[in-house]
């Protein structure tokens, strides 16, 4: 039973992409001028390098230059994360790379964003967080978008730091793999394997998420506010002394050719009155 229902798939499949043919490829799923197979499988820039990566690195990656060709995935990142939209990608649902500008790998930087994108591609070593790579970064463009929500941004920078940041170490270490067969400099990876990028993203993610919580404990800022008064009124009353006091001391070392005791000692008292001002941050008047 299961080996009759199988070839009756393939003759359906088969007489599908016959009409599709007679059709002249316009069938959705069909050939490429079909507008929708051509919006979710674009063609591909340089597909000869493609087969050379895939022969290289054993990941199959179909490589699209979104500038000339912006696909679903790039149109549907710039509306969502305008911050992250522009930059290349890895959709591994459909094995496209997306990289604006794509000139087919005549750089060494295009060849190590080649492997890197493929390590996202990769099946090997994959781990919960690859499923969700990205997804602190979505979050942070949507939360960019509706008044940056503390509860929005606090997860947006959890996520960036447990998912985003280890699913690009782990393309990181692929990248460094091939680095020599690539010809590229390897991105550097530590001991225990994470990378330059992916430190930043940790970095990025954690004062996006100290900062949530900040303005959870404090949405109003009342702290802030009240401390910042406190001390306009203070560098207030320095400032009066320090303007008041300036007149005489200039017109006092302007008489003099060798200053006095009395008027360095003045001097620093004024210099001290100005610092005084900058640490509670007003900039001081002379």
């Amino acid at each position: 039973m299961p080996g009759l229902f199988q070839n009756f798939l393939n003759r359906v499949g088969q007489g599908y992409k016959e009409a599709d043919k007679r059709l002249g490829g316009w069938l959705p799923g069909g050939g490429t001028a079909s507008p929708v197979t051509r919006a979710v499988f674009p063609p591909q820039s340089f597909p000869s390098r493609s087969k050379e990566l895939q022969q290289m690195t054993g990941v199959k990656g179909r490589f699209v230059d979104i500038d000339k060709t912006p696909t679903i995935t790039r149109q549907v990142a710039q509306a969502v994360a305008p911050l992250w939209g522009s930059q290349p990608y890895a959709n591994p649902l459909i094995s496209e790379v997306g990289v604006p500008g794509y000139k087919g790998g005549v750089t060494p930087a295009e060849r190590r964003l080649e492997v890197h994108e493929l390590g996202h591609l990769n099946p090997a070593d994959k781990g919960i967080y690859s499923y969700l790579g990205t997804a602190g970064r979505y979050l942070q463009g949507i939360s960019n978008s509706t008044s940056n929500l503390p509860v929005v941004d606090l997860l947006a920078g959890k996520l960036m730091q447990n998912f985003d940041a280890p699913e690009e170490d782990r393309a990181e270490r692929f990248a460094a793999r091939f680095a020599t067969q690539g010809n590229y400099p390897a991105p550097q990876i530590s001991p225990e394997g994470t990378s330059a990028y992916g430190d930043q993203l940790r970095r990025e993610g954690s004062e996006m998420s100290e900062n949530a919580v900040s303005r959870m404990l404090n949405p109003w800022g009342i702290p802030e506010k009240a401390t910042g008064f406190i001390n306009q009124q203070r560098a207030s009353v320095l400032q009066k002394e320090l303007s008041a006091s300036l007149p005489s001391y200039r017109e006092r070392f302007a008489n003099e050719i060798n200053p006095s005791p009395e008027n360095l000692k003045e001097a620093e008292r004024l210099n001290n009155l100005a610092k005084q001002i900058e640490s509670l941050g007003v900039e001081p008047k002379y």
